[in-house]
């Protein structure tokens, strides 16, 4: 299921370029960030193969093509090109759209540290096993991203927002 995810995600950042490429040549102008949001959670609601993302994750493809896009105005970067289904390997969910579930403390690991398993909900759909390497408070949590590599290996990234250090006076 992640794979199917992730070649709708492929597909919908191919379309975004289409259009952003088809706008440029009518208007002379570029959309916006917004502008491409909107466009990809239209073509989510219009289109089964685009269902399959989640809303807040098609938005973050729109968001991955205006970076690559603004990267390439401001001379960092090449032009934005089509992706290959296989070169497309990670999707962020920010906010919603995952939970752990089922967390439980497993054997040691080399390092003598008590390690805890529990299961990564995406969407309601997907599901992985995960090994936690390391104590996170869940309510700071402000993306996931999941990570697939051709060999079929998975790897999720907790993007964590760090507390507010005051400096005592």
């Amino acid at each position: 299921m992640l794979k199917t995810q992730l070649e709708a995600a492929c597909k919908l950042y191919n379309t975004l370029l289409h259009a952003e490429q088809e706008e440029y040549e009518k208007n002379k102008h570029s959309m916006s960030r917004n502008e491409l949001r909107q466009l990809a959670l239209g073509l989510r609601k219009r289109s089964p193969e685009f269902q399959v993302l989640y809303s807040q994750a098609a938005q973050q493809v729109a968001d991955r093509f205006h970076q690559a896009r603004e990267r390439f105005l401001d001379g960092l970067a090449d032009k934005p090109k089509e992706k290959k289904p296989h070169k497309y390997l990670s999707l962020v969910y920010p906010q919603k759209g995952w939970r752990l579930s089922n967390t439980r403390q497993v054997g040691r690991g080399k390092d003598e540290k008590r390690r805890e398993k529990a299961r990564l909900h995406l969407n309601k759909i997907v599901f992985f096993t995960l090994v936690l390497h390391r104590d996170f408070p869940l309510e700071r949590v402000a993306q996931v991203c999941v990570k697939m590599y051709p060999s079929g290996r998975v790897y999720v990234v907790f993007l964590v927002e760090e507390t507010g250090t005051q400096q005592e006076s």
